[in-house]
Protein backbone atom coordinates (compact mmCIF):
# COMPACT_ATOMS: atom_id res chain seq x y z
CA UNK A 1 0.00 0.00 0.00
CA UNK A 2 2.52 2.71 0.52
CA UNK A 3 4.36 1.74 -3.02
CA UNK A 4 1.16 2.44 -4.26
CA UNK A 5 0.58 5.19 -2.40
CA UNK A 6 4.02 6.28 -3.57
CA UNK A 7 3.71 5.74 -7.07
CA UNK A 8 0.41 8.30 -6.67
CA UNK A 9 2.62 10.90 -5.47
CA UNK A 10 5.30 10.36 -8.00
CA UNK A 11 2.18 10.36 -10.67
CA UNK A 12 0.43 13.76 -9.31
CA UNK A 13 3.82 15.20 -8.95
CA UNK A 14 4.74 14.49 -12.76
CA UNK A 15 1.41 16.09 -13.63
CA UNK A 16 1.62 18.67 -11.37
CA UNK A 17 4.88 19.76 -13.42
CA UNK A 18 3.38 19.18 -16.71
CA UNK A 19 0.57 21.51 -15.41
CA UNK A 20 3.41 24.63 -14.19
CA UNK A 21 5.29 23.76 -17.74
CA UNK A 22 2.32 24.37 -19.96
CA UNK A 23 1.51 27.45 -17.72
CA UNK A 24 4.64 28.75 -18.20
CA UNK A 25 4.69 28.43 -21.49
CA UNK A 26 1.26 29.89 -21.85
CA UNK A 27 2.36 33.12 -20.02
CA UNK A 28 5.79 33.11 -21.73
CA UNK A 29 4.15 33.09 -25.48
CA UNK A 30 2.70 36.86 -24.90
CA UNK A 31 6.74 37.66 -24.25
CA UNK A 32 8.48 35.38 -26.22
CA UNK A 33 6.50 33.74 -28.75
CA UNK A 34 3.76 35.48 -29.82
CA UNK A 35 3.59 37.59 -33.09
CA UNK A 36 3.79 41.11 -33.33
CA UNK A 37 2.69 40.64 -37.39
CA UNK A 38 -0.88 40.25 -36.60
CA UNK A 39 -3.28 39.23 -39.63
CA UNK A 40 -6.99 40.12 -38.95
CA UNK A 41 -9.14 38.60 -41.09
CA UNK A 42 -11.30 40.80 -43.25
CA UNK A 43 -14.98 40.39 -42.07
CA UNK A 44 -16.55 42.31 -45.18
CA UNK A 45 -14.72 40.49 -48.04
CA UNK A 46 -13.10 37.75 -50.03
CA UNK A 47 -9.85 36.43 -48.59
CA UNK A 48 -6.77 35.93 -50.60
CA UNK A 49 -3.37 37.23 -49.43
CA UNK A 50 -0.98 35.86 -52.06
CA UNK A 51 2.17 37.26 -50.53
CA UNK A 52 2.80 36.91 -46.56
CA UNK A 53 6.06 36.67 -46.25
CA UNK A 54 6.03 39.90 -44.85
CA UNK A 55 3.55 38.89 -42.26
CA UNK A 56 5.48 35.78 -41.22
CA UNK A 57 8.34 35.65 -38.45
CA UNK A 58 11.07 33.02 -39.69
CA UNK A 59 13.69 31.50 -37.43
CA UNK A 60 16.95 29.13 -38.41
CA UNK A 61 17.49 26.05 -36.54
CA UNK A 62 21.11 25.28 -37.29
CA UNK A 63 20.98 22.38 -35.53
CA UNK A 64 17.45 20.84 -37.11
CA UNK A 65 16.45 19.62 -33.46
CA UNK A 66 14.52 22.36 -31.98
CA UNK A 67 11.21 20.90 -31.12
CA UNK A 68 7.58 22.81 -30.91
CA UNK A 69 7.92 23.58 -27.23
CA UNK A 70 11.40 25.19 -27.67
CA UNK A 71 10.61 27.29 -31.16
CA UNK A 72 6.69 28.53 -29.79
CA UNK A 73 8.95 30.69 -26.88
CA UNK A 74 12.12 31.06 -28.76
CA UNK A 75 13.08 34.59 -28.88
CA UNK A 76 14.79 34.02 -32.45
CA UNK A 77 12.45 34.69 -34.71
CA UNK A 78 12.64 37.98 -36.83
CA UNK A 79 10.53 39.81 -39.33
CA UNK A 80 10.28 37.91 -42.84
CA UNK A 81 10.09 39.50 -46.34
CA UNK A 82 10.45 38.11 -49.95
CA UNK A 83 13.88 37.68 -49.57
CA UNK A 84 14.06 35.70 -46.29
CA UNK A 85 11.85 33.34 -47.27
CA UNK A 86 13.46 32.26 -50.67
CA UNK A 87 16.41 31.00 -48.33
CA UNK A 88 17.98 28.87 -51.13
CA UNK A 89 19.78 25.95 -50.69
CA UNK A 90 20.49 25.05 -46.95
CA UNK A 91 21.49 22.13 -44.19
CA UNK A 92 19.05 24.27 -41.57
CA UNK A 93 15.38 23.80 -41.15
CA UNK A 94 13.52 26.51 -41.11
CA UNK A 95 10.39 27.58 -38.96
CA UNK A 96 7.76 29.84 -40.29
CA UNK A 97 5.61 31.43 -37.63
CA UNK A 98 2.30 32.76 -38.84
CA UNK A 99 -0.62 34.25 -36.54
CA UNK A 100 -3.62 34.82 -37.46
CA UNK A 101 -7.13 36.60 -35.71
CA UNK A 102 -10.99 36.14 -36.66
CA UNK A 103 -12.69 39.06 -35.26
CA UNK A 104 -16.06 38.07 -36.92
CA UNK A 105 -18.49 36.56 -34.39
CA UNK A 106 -18.40 33.03 -36.74
CA UNK A 107 -15.77 30.34 -37.38
CA UNK A 108 -13.86 31.34 -40.17
CA UNK A 109 -12.32 28.09 -42.63
CA UNK A 110 -8.90 29.33 -44.52
CA UNK A 111 -6.33 27.76 -46.51
CA UNK A 112 -2.86 28.57 -45.85
CA UNK A 113 -0.91 27.25 -48.62
CA UNK A 114 2.66 26.73 -48.85
CA UNK A 115 3.42 27.57 -52.59
CA UNK A 116 6.78 25.35 -53.60
CA UNK A 117 5.94 21.75 -54.04
CA UNK A 118 9.36 20.46 -53.72
CA UNK A 119 10.34 20.36 -49.96
CA UNK A 120 11.00 17.28 -48.38
CA UNK A 121 9.78 17.45 -45.12
CA UNK A 122 7.07 20.10 -44.15
CA UNK A 123 5.15 20.35 -40.22
CA UNK A 124 2.20 22.77 -39.50
CA UNK A 125 1.91 22.86 -35.70
CA UNK A 126 -1.32 24.33 -34.84
CA UNK A 127 -2.76 24.91 -31.45
CA UNK A 128 -5.24 22.18 -30.33
CA UNK A 129 -7.81 22.90 -27.17
CA UNK A 130 -5.80 21.43 -24.11
CA UNK A 131 -3.03 23.83 -24.48
CA UNK A 132 -0.60 21.35 -26.74
CA UNK A 133 0.00 21.33 -30.75
CA UNK A 134 -1.82 18.96 -33.29
CA UNK A 135 1.08 18.46 -36.03
CA UNK A 136 0.12 17.41 -39.71
CA UNK A 137 3.79 15.92 -41.13
CA UNK A 138 3.82 15.68 -44.84
CA UNK A 139 6.10 16.59 -47.84
CA UNK A 140 7.63 14.91 -51.28
CA UNK A 141 9.74 12.60 -48.93
CA UNK A 142 6.42 11.30 -47.94
CA UNK A 143 3.08 9.87 -49.94
CA UNK A 144 0.76 12.06 -51.87
CA UNK A 145 -2.22 11.14 -49.58
CA UNK A 146 -0.30 12.86 -46.12
CA UNK A 147 -1.39 15.99 -47.94
CA UNK A 148 -4.81 17.42 -46.22
CA UNK A 149 -5.71 18.46 -49.70
CA UNK A 150 -5.32 16.45 -52.95
CA UNK A 151 -3.31 19.56 -54.47
CA UNK A 152 0.28 19.51 -56.35
CA UNK A 153 1.12 22.65 -53.69
CA UNK A 154 0.57 22.09 -49.54
CA UNK A 155 -2.67 23.28 -48.71
CA UNK A 156 -3.48 23.54 -44.78
CA UNK A 157 -7.26 23.90 -43.80
CA UNK A 158 -7.35 26.42 -40.95
CA UNK A 159 -10.46 26.47 -38.45
CA UNK A 160 -10.49 29.71 -36.69
CA UNK A 161 -12.87 29.79 -33.67
CA UNK A 162 -14.48 33.60 -33.79
CA UNK A 163 -13.00 35.76 -32.01
CA UNK A 164 -10.14 34.09 -31.66
CA UNK A 165 -5.82 34.56 -32.39
CA UNK A 166 -3.60 31.64 -32.97
CA UNK A 167 -0.04 31.06 -34.07
CA UNK A 168 1.00 28.39 -36.45
CA UNK A 169 4.09 27.30 -36.99
CA UNK A 170 5.58 25.20 -39.86
CA UNK A 171 9.03 23.62 -40.01
CA UNK A 172 10.80 23.25 -43.86
CA UNK A 173 13.69 20.56 -44.41
CA UNK A 174 14.69 20.03 -47.60
CA UNK A 175 17.88 18.71 -49.47
CA UNK A 176 17.18 20.92 -52.09
CA UNK A 177 16.21 24.43 -51.93
CA UNK A 178 14.15 25.87 -49.12
CA UNK A 179 11.41 28.15 -50.57
CA UNK A 180 8.77 29.67 -48.10
CA UNK A 181 5.86 30.88 -50.20
CA UNK A 182 3.09 31.22 -48.19
CA UNK A 183 -0.15 32.43 -48.84
CA UNK A 184 -3.65 32.48 -47.49
CA UNK A 185 -7.25 31.85 -49.09
CA UNK A 186 -10.90 31.30 -48.11
CA UNK A 187 -12.65 28.35 -50.13
CA UNK A 188 -14.48 30.76 -53.08
CA UNK A 189 -11.02 32.45 -53.75
CA UNK A 190 -9.36 29.34 -53.87
CA UNK A 191 -11.55 27.65 -56.09
CA UNK A 192 -10.79 30.81 -58.57
CA UNK A 193 -6.86 30.46 -58.31
CA UNK A 194 -6.67 26.86 -58.45
CA UNK A 195 -8.77 27.14 -61.40
CA UNK A 196 -6.67 29.38 -63.21
CA UNK A 197 -3.14 28.05 -62.62
CA UNK A 198 -5.10 24.19 -63.96
CA UNK A 199 -5.68 26.39 -67.25
CA UNK A 200 -2.57 27.66 -67.41
CA UNK A 201 -0.78 24.43 -67.00
CA UNK A 202 -3.12 22.70 -69.34
CA UNK A 203 -2.10 24.95 -71.93
CA UNK A 204 1.44 24.39 -71.43
CA UNK A 205 1.68 20.38 -71.03
CA UNK A 206 -0.98 21.00 -74.02
CA UNK A 207 1.37 22.30 -76.01
CA UNK A 208 4.05 20.17 -75.32
CA UNK A 209 1.94 17.40 -76.20
CA UNK A 210 0.99 18.96 -79.23
CA UNK A 211 4.78 19.39 -80.06
CA UNK A 212 5.55 15.38 -79.18
CA UNK A 213 2.94 14.31 -81.77
CA UNK A 214 4.17 16.47 -84.38
CA UNK A 215 7.83 15.62 -84.18
CA UNK A 216 6.24 12.44 -83.23
CA UNK A 217 4.51 11.46 -86.79
CA UNK A 218 6.87 13.57 -88.76
CA UNK A 219 10.17 11.29 -87.29
CA UNK A 220 7.40 8.38 -88.59
CA UNK A 221 7.11 9.66 -92.05
CA UNK A 222 10.75 11.12 -92.81
CA UNK A 223 13.06 8.98 -90.26
CA UNK A 224 15.73 11.94 -89.62
CA UNK A 225 17.70 11.67 -86.51
CA UNK A 226 16.86 15.38 -85.74
CA UNK A 227 13.21 14.31 -85.30
CA UNK A 228 13.83 11.56 -83.11
CA UNK A 229 16.14 13.95 -81.16
CA UNK A 230 13.92 16.61 -80.68
CA UNK A 231 10.50 14.18 -79.74
CA UNK A 232 13.24 12.57 -77.05
CA UNK A 233 14.17 16.35 -75.47
CA UNK A 234 10.50 17.44 -75.52
CA UNK A 235 9.35 14.45 -73.87
CA UNK A 236 12.18 14.23 -71.36
CA UNK A 237 11.91 18.34 -70.29
CA UNK A 238 7.92 18.22 -70.28
CA UNK A 239 8.05 15.31 -67.89
CA UNK A 240 10.64 17.22 -65.60
CA UNK A 241 8.52 19.71 -65.73
CA UNK A 242 5.72 17.88 -64.23
CA UNK A 243 7.74 16.81 -61.19
CA UNK A 244 8.87 20.35 -60.81
CA UNK A 245 5.49 21.74 -60.74
CA UNK A 246 4.46 18.56 -58.39
CA UNK A 247 1.81 17.33 -60.93
CA UNK A 248 3.50 14.20 -61.87
CA UNK A 249 3.63 13.23 -57.90
CA UNK A 250 0.15 14.35 -57.53
CA UNK A 251 -1.12 12.12 -60.86
CA UNK A 252 1.47 9.66 -61.88
CA UNK A 253 3.25 8.68 -58.83
CA UNK A 254 1.99 9.50 -55.81
CA UNK A 255 2.52 6.38 -53.88
CA UNK A 256 6.84 6.52 -54.97
CA UNK A 257 8.28 9.41 -52.91
CA UNK A 258 11.27 7.93 -53.16
CA UNK A 259 11.04 7.98 -57.51
CA UNK A 260 9.95 11.17 -56.98
CA UNK A 261 12.43 12.61 -55.68
CA UNK A 262 14.93 10.47 -57.67
CA UNK A 263 13.87 11.17 -60.92
CA UNK A 264 14.62 15.06 -60.82
CA UNK A 265 18.63 14.59 -61.52
CA UNK A 266 17.77 12.09 -63.92
CA UNK A 267 15.13 13.58 -66.18
CA UNK A 268 17.38 16.59 -66.01
CA UNK A 269 20.58 14.47 -67.45
CA UNK A 270 18.20 13.08 -70.19
CA UNK A 271 17.13 16.07 -70.79
CA UNK A 272 20.35 17.50 -71.53
CA UNK A 273 21.72 14.58 -73.50
CA UNK A 274 18.91 14.59 -75.52
CA UNK A 275 19.19 18.39 -76.19
CA UNK A 276 22.91 17.79 -77.40
CA UNK A 277 22.23 14.96 -79.86
CA UNK A 278 19.53 17.14 -81.16
CA UNK A 279 21.89 20.09 -81.58
CA UNK A 280 24.33 18.13 -83.35
CA UNK A 281 22.11 16.85 -85.71
CA UNK A 282 20.39 19.80 -86.34
CA UNK A 283 23.29 21.71 -86.98
CA UNK A 284 25.39 19.62 -88.98
CA UNK A 285 27.52 19.60 -86.86
CA UNK A 286 30.28 16.87 -88.51
CA UNK A 287 30.15 19.18 -91.65
CA UNK A 288 30.01 22.32 -90.02
CA UNK A 289 31.87 22.37 -86.61
CA UNK A 290 33.54 19.19 -86.06
CA UNK A 291 35.67 20.59 -83.11
CA UNK A 292 32.22 22.00 -81.10
CA UNK A 293 30.60 18.17 -81.62
CA UNK A 294 33.87 16.59 -79.67
CA UNK A 295 32.97 19.31 -76.77
CA UNK A 296 28.92 18.37 -77.13
CA UNK A 297 30.05 14.75 -76.77
CA UNK A 298 31.95 14.84 -73.74
CA UNK A 299 28.86 17.64 -71.77
CA UNK A 300 27.16 14.27 -72.99
CA UNK A 301 28.90 11.82 -71.59
CA UNK A 302 29.32 13.87 -68.03
CA UNK A 303 25.59 13.87 -67.79
CA UNK A 304 25.20 10.10 -68.73
CA UNK A 305 27.29 9.70 -65.61
CA UNK A 306 25.09 12.47 -63.49
CA UNK A 307 22.52 9.28 -64.32
CA UNK A 308 24.96 6.95 -63.55
CA UNK A 309 25.34 8.29 -59.92
CA UNK A 310 22.23 9.38 -59.22
CA UNK A 311 21.52 5.93 -56.88
CA UNK A 312 24.83 6.45 -55.40
CA UNK A 313 24.53 10.10 -54.09
CA UNK A 314 21.86 11.82 -52.45
CA UNK A 315 20.10 14.81 -54.02
CA UNK A 316 21.73 17.08 -52.06
CA UNK A 317 25.27 16.04 -53.27
CA UNK A 318 24.44 15.66 -57.12
CA UNK A 319 21.70 18.85 -57.73
CA UNK A 320 24.17 21.55 -58.00
CA UNK A 321 26.78 19.69 -60.48
CA UNK A 322 24.10 18.91 -62.10
CA UNK A 323 22.56 22.39 -62.09
CA UNK A 324 26.44 23.71 -62.73
CA UNK A 325 26.32 21.31 -65.85
CA UNK A 326 23.09 22.45 -67.27
CA UNK A 327 24.02 26.34 -67.13
CA UNK A 328 27.51 25.26 -68.81
CA UNK A 329 26.05 23.16 -71.48
CA UNK A 330 22.87 26.34 -72.31
CA UNK A 331 25.86 28.56 -73.10
CA UNK A 332 27.70 26.07 -74.90
CA UNK A 333 24.91 25.09 -77.06
CA UNK A 334 24.05 29.52 -77.48
CA UNK A 335 28.16 29.58 -78.55
CA UNK A 336 27.35 26.47 -80.67
CA UNK A 337 24.74 27.90 -82.52
CA UNK A 338 26.33 31.25 -82.62
CA UNK A 339 29.69 29.35 -84.75
CA UNK A 340 27.34 27.62 -86.78
CA UNK A 341 25.40 30.56 -87.44
CA UNK A 342 28.90 31.54 -89.03
CA UNK A 343 30.12 28.31 -90.72
CA UNK A 344 26.37 28.90 -92.46
CA UNK A 345 24.36 26.38 -91.32
CA UNK A 346 20.31 27.65 -91.94
CA UNK A 347 18.86 26.62 -88.74
CA UNK A 348 21.30 28.34 -86.31
CA UNK A 349 19.38 31.58 -85.81
CA UNK A 350 16.52 30.30 -84.59
CA UNK A 351 18.45 27.78 -82.78
CA UNK A 352 20.26 30.68 -81.05
CA UNK A 353 17.39 32.67 -80.07
CA UNK A 354 15.50 29.45 -78.58
CA UNK A 355 18.60 28.49 -76.12
CA UNK A 356 18.46 32.52 -75.27
CA UNK A 357 15.18 32.42 -74.55
CA UNK A 358 15.17 29.29 -72.27
CA UNK A 359 18.93 30.16 -70.93
CA UNK A 360 16.80 33.70 -69.90
CA UNK A 361 14.41 31.94 -68.07
CA UNK A 362 16.83 29.38 -66.41
CA UNK A 363 19.01 31.60 -64.76
CA UNK A 364 16.07 33.36 -63.33
CA UNK A 365 14.87 30.53 -62.12
CA UNK A 366 17.69 29.14 -60.49
CA UNK A 367 18.42 32.72 -58.91
CA UNK A 368 15.33 32.23 -57.39
CA UNK A 369 16.08 28.60 -56.14
CA UNK A 370 19.75 30.06 -54.59
CA UNK A 371 17.82 33.05 -53.00
CA UNK A 372 18.93 35.45 -54.83
CA UNK A 373 15.81 36.42 -56.17
CA UNK A 374 12.44 37.04 -54.41
CA UNK A 375 9.75 34.42 -55.24
CA UNK A 376 7.10 35.92 -57.72
CA UNK A 377 4.97 34.58 -60.11
CA UNK A 378 7.44 35.03 -62.59
CA UNK A 379 10.56 33.71 -61.05
CA UNK A 380 8.77 31.10 -60.21
CA UNK A 381 7.35 30.09 -63.68
CA UNK A 382 10.31 31.72 -65.51
CA UNK A 383 11.40 28.16 -66.70
CA UNK A 384 8.14 27.14 -67.38
CA UNK A 385 7.43 29.95 -70.11
CA UNK A 386 11.60 30.39 -71.44
CA UNK A 387 11.18 26.25 -71.81
CA UNK A 388 8.21 26.80 -73.68
CA UNK A 389 9.09 29.34 -75.98
CA UNK A 390 12.58 27.74 -76.90
CA UNK A 391 10.48 24.18 -77.74
CA UNK A 392 8.28 26.26 -80.39
CA UNK A 393 11.33 27.81 -81.65
CA UNK A 394 13.08 24.91 -81.80
CA UNK A 395 10.41 23.69 -83.70
CA UNK A 396 10.56 25.82 -86.02
CA UNK A 397 14.07 25.30 -87.15
CA UNK A 398 12.56 21.96 -87.31
CA UNK A 399 10.80 23.38 -90.16
CA UNK A 400 14.21 24.46 -92.06
CA UNK A 401 15.43 21.11 -91.63
CA UNK A 402 12.70 19.94 -93.42
CA UNK A 403 13.40 22.27 -96.38
CA UNK A 404 16.99 20.66 -95.98
CA UNK A 405 16.05 17.71 -96.55
CA UNK A 406 13.74 18.72 -99.90
CA UNK A 407 16.95 20.35 -100.74
CA UNK A 408 19.37 17.68 -100.21
CA UNK A 409 18.86 15.96 -103.58
CA UNK A 410 20.51 19.20 -105.15
CA UNK A 411 22.95 19.60 -102.48
CA UNK A 412 26.54 18.41 -102.90
CA UNK A 413 27.65 16.13 -99.77
CA UNK A 414 31.10 16.61 -99.43
CA UNK A 415 31.31 20.70 -99.73
CA UNK A 416 27.38 21.28 -98.63
CA UNK A 417 27.27 24.17 -101.70
CA UNK A 418 24.40 23.96 -104.13
CA UNK A 419 25.38 21.12 -106.98
CA UNK A 420 25.13 20.98 -110.74
CA UNK A 421 21.82 20.44 -110.69
CA UNK A 422 21.14 23.29 -108.90
CA UNK A 423 23.42 25.26 -110.62
CA UNK A 424 21.34 24.61 -113.93
CA UNK A 425 18.37 25.66 -112.29
CA UNK A 426 19.11 28.81 -110.99
CA UNK A 427 21.26 29.92 -113.64
CA UNK A 428 19.15 30.34 -116.34
CA UNK A 429 16.07 32.08 -114.00
CA UNK A 430 18.86 34.83 -112.35
CA UNK A 431 19.77 35.82 -116.02
CA UNK A 432 16.21 36.27 -117.04
CA UNK A 433 15.02 38.23 -113.54
CA UNK A 434 18.39 40.35 -114.78
CA UNK A 435 17.42 40.67 -118.13
CA UNK A 436 13.85 41.76 -117.29
CA UNK A 437 14.58 44.26 -114.39
CA UNK A 438 17.60 45.45 -115.83
CA UNK A 439 20.01 44.69 -113.08
CA UNK A 440 23.70 43.74 -113.35
CA UNK A 441 24.61 39.84 -112.60
CA UNK A 442 28.26 38.38 -112.43
CA UNK A 443 29.01 34.69 -112.79
CA UNK A 444 32.85 33.19 -111.32
CA UNK A 445 33.68 30.15 -112.21
CA UNK A 446 36.85 28.57 -110.87
CA UNK A 447 39.14 25.36 -109.96
CA UNK A 448 41.81 24.00 -107.73
CA UNK A 449 45.34 24.78 -109.83
CA UNK A 450 46.82 21.79 -110.57
CA UNK A 451 44.52 19.50 -109.18
CA UNK A 452 45.50 16.13 -111.22
CA UNK A 453 49.07 16.72 -110.08
CA UNK A 454 47.30 17.00 -106.80
CA UNK A 455 45.37 14.05 -106.22
CA UNK A 456 48.36 11.72 -107.98
CA UNK A 457 50.87 12.75 -105.43
CA UNK A 458 48.79 13.35 -102.29
CA UNK A 459 45.99 10.39 -103.14
CA UNK A 460 41.78 11.08 -103.98
CA UNK A 461 41.35 11.38 -99.93
CA UNK A 462 43.43 14.20 -99.65
CA UNK A 463 41.96 15.50 -102.72
CA UNK A 464 38.62 15.21 -101.21
CA UNK A 465 39.63 17.80 -98.62
CA UNK A 466 41.21 20.17 -100.50
CA UNK A 467 37.57 20.36 -102.42
CA UNK A 468 36.42 20.89 -99.22
CA UNK A 469 38.43 23.37 -97.92
CA UNK A 470 37.63 25.59 -101.10
CA UNK A 471 34.06 24.45 -99.93
CA UNK A 472 34.37 26.43 -96.56
CA UNK A 473 35.75 29.85 -98.08
CA UNK A 474 33.08 29.81 -100.72
CA UNK A 475 30.09 29.18 -98.08
CA UNK A 476 31.86 31.83 -95.71
CA UNK A 477 32.33 34.45 -98.36
CA UNK A 478 28.90 33.78 -100.39
CA UNK A 479 25.49 34.49 -98.14
CA UNK A 480 22.18 35.16 -100.13
CA UNK A 481 21.34 35.87 -102.39
CA UNK A 482 24.65 34.70 -103.80
CA UNK A 483 24.50 31.06 -104.63
CA UNK A 484 27.79 28.96 -104.96
CA UNK A 485 27.63 25.39 -106.49
CA UNK A 486 29.77 22.63 -107.09
CA UNK A 487 29.72 21.95 -110.87
CA UNK A 488 31.72 18.91 -110.60
CA UNK A 489 35.20 17.70 -109.67
CA UNK A 490 37.54 20.45 -108.54
CA UNK A 491 35.30 22.92 -110.57
CA UNK A 492 32.65 25.49 -108.51
CA UNK A 493 30.48 28.11 -109.74
CA UNK A 494 29.14 31.40 -107.83
CA UNK A 495 26.02 33.44 -108.84
CA UNK A 496 26.26 36.74 -108.09
CA UNK A 497 22.64 38.90 -108.20
CA UNK A 498 22.89 42.39 -108.92
CA UNK A 499 26.95 42.61 -109.05
CA UNK A 500 28.79 44.25 -111.73
CA UNK A 501 32.00 44.01 -112.97
CA UNK A 502 33.51 45.76 -109.85
CA UNK A 503 32.19 43.96 -106.97
CA UNK A 504 32.58 40.40 -109.10
CA UNK A 505 36.26 41.10 -109.03
CA UNK A 506 36.15 41.90 -105.11
CA UNK A 507 34.53 39.22 -103.80
CA UNK A 508 36.88 36.98 -106.52
CA UNK A 509 39.57 37.84 -105.05
CA UNK A 510 38.89 37.42 -101.59
CA UNK A 511 37.82 34.13 -102.52
CA UNK A 512 41.32 33.54 -103.94
CA UNK A 513 43.19 35.08 -100.59
CA UNK A 514 41.33 32.76 -98.53
CA UNK A 515 42.01 29.64 -100.30
CA UNK A 516 45.93 30.89 -100.10
CA UNK A 517 45.84 31.79 -96.79
CA UNK A 518 43.76 28.67 -95.90
CA UNK A 519 46.72 25.78 -95.72
CA UNK A 520 45.91 23.30 -93.49
CA UNK A 521 49.26 20.80 -93.04
CA UNK A 522 49.60 19.39 -96.94
CA UNK A 523 46.97 21.12 -98.10
CA UNK A 524 49.03 24.14 -100.42
CA UNK A 525 46.61 24.88 -102.60
CA UNK A 526 45.11 27.53 -104.51
CA UNK A 527 42.51 28.42 -106.91
CA UNK A 528 42.02 30.22 -110.47
CA UNK A 529 38.77 32.58 -111.07
CA UNK A 530 37.65 33.88 -114.10
CA UNK A 531 34.28 36.04 -113.95
CA UNK A 532 32.03 37.72 -116.58
CA UNK A 533 29.19 39.87 -116.14
CA UNK A 534 25.94 40.69 -117.71
CA UNK A 535 24.50 44.31 -117.74
CA UNK A 536 21.34 43.82 -120.65
CA UNK A 537 23.73 43.23 -123.76
CA UNK A 538 26.74 41.59 -123.39
CA UNK A 539 25.07 38.05 -123.98
CA UNK A 540 22.02 36.71 -125.21
CA UNK A 541 21.56 33.85 -123.13
CA UNK A 542 22.51 32.27 -119.75
CA UNK A 543 25.20 29.77 -121.57
CA UNK A 544 26.87 32.62 -123.11
CA UNK A 545 27.27 34.09 -120.08
CA UNK A 546 28.57 30.86 -118.68
CA UNK A 547 31.23 30.25 -122.00
CA UNK A 548 32.72 33.99 -121.11
CA UNK A 549 32.88 33.14 -117.62
CA UNK A 550 34.90 30.11 -118.16
CA UNK A 551 37.44 31.24 -121.22
CA UNK A 552 38.15 34.33 -118.41
CA UNK A 553 39.14 31.48 -116.21
CA UNK A 554 40.97 29.75 -118.67
CA UNK A 555 42.87 32.88 -119.40
CA UNK A 556 43.55 33.21 -115.44
CA UNK A 557 45.04 29.58 -116.26
CA UNK A 558 47.45 30.84 -118.75
CA UNK A 559 48.43 33.94 -116.80
CA UNK A 560 50.21 31.13 -114.15
CA UNK A 561 47.12 30.25 -111.98
CA UNK A 562 46.34 31.65 -108.36
CA UNK A 563 44.89 34.65 -110.09
CA UNK A 564 41.73 36.72 -110.58
CA UNK A 565 40.92 36.99 -114.63
CA UNK A 566 37.86 38.70 -116.14
CA UNK A 567 36.13 38.24 -119.64
CA UNK A 568 37.39 40.98 -121.79
CA UNK A 569 35.16 40.28 -124.86
CA UNK A 570 38.25 39.87 -126.98
CA UNK A 571 37.71 36.28 -127.36
CA UNK A 572 34.11 34.90 -128.90
CA UNK A 573 32.33 33.29 -126.02
CA UNK A 574 31.75 30.65 -128.19
CA UNK A 575 35.09 30.16 -128.99
CA UNK A 576 36.70 26.84 -128.41
CA UNK A 577 39.91 28.38 -126.78
CA UNK A 578 37.46 28.72 -123.40
CA UNK A 579 38.26 25.14 -121.47
CA UNK A 580 39.46 24.77 -118.86
CA UNK A 581 43.35 24.08 -117.93
CA UNK A 582 43.84 22.47 -114.37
Amino acid sequence: MAIVSWLKDVATARAARRAIYCLLVSLAAPVFGDSPNVIALSTDRPLHIEKLAGSIELLEDRSGKLGIAEVAVHPGFVAGSPEAANVGFTASAWWARVTLRNPSDAPRLVYLRQGYPLIDSLDLYSPDTRGGWRRLSTGDRQPFDTRPVNHRDYLFPLNLPPHGQHSYYLRFASQGPVDIHLSLLDASELTGVVSREQTAYGIYFGCVLMLLVWSGLVFVAVRDGAFLAYFAYVAAFGLYMAVNTGLAFQYLWPGSPQWANACLPILLNVSLITALQFSITILRARDFTPKLEKVARVLQVLALLGVALNPLLPYSVLVRPVTFLILVSVVFMIAFGIVSLLAGSRPARLYVIAWSAFLTGSIIFLLKNFGVLPHTFMTQHSWQVGSLLEMILLSMTLSSRMNELKEQSRTDALTLLGNRRLFDDKLPSEFETARENGSPLSLLVLDIDNFKSFNDSHGHAQGDEAVKLVGVALRRHARKPVLACRYGGDEFCVILPGAGEDAAARVAERLRATVQNSRQADLAITISIGYASFTGREFATHDQLFQAADAALYTAKEAGRNRVAGYQGGRRADDPLARRVT
